[in-house]
């Protein structure tokens, strides 16, 4: 993949459906939901944004591909990015469940 510049949405490869979208850089949910609909991604099960970071790596075993890691802390090789996760990987509300 290209290097983007922060605020662009990251255009992955998945094996099936995606489990998150991803933009480059810290954008806030209305930012990125923003980026998100220019893009055509209009899900009811999108989860909040979540800054964390990001790093590049290769598998073992792999063919030359780089598979996209994400790390809650800043670190050696890692770039912001925020996520949003969908379906069963969005994040649960805090509230729900305690009565």
């Amino acid at each position: 993949m290209d290097r983007c510049e922060d605020g662009k949405y990251m255009d992955l490869v998945w094996d099936g459906t995606p489990d998150a979208y991803y933009i480059k850089g810290h954008v806030t949910n209305e930012d990125g939901l923003a980026i998100l609909g220019d893009w055509g991604i209009v899900e009811p099960s999108i989860g909040q944004a979540r800054q964390i970071y990001g790093r590049w790596s290769l598998e073992g075993d792999s063919d030359g591909c780089q598979t996209l890691r994400d790390y809650n802390n800043p670190g050696r090789g890692r770039f912001k990015i925020t996520i949003f996760a969908t379906g069963i990987f969005t994040k649960q509300s805090e509230d729900k469940g305690n009565g």
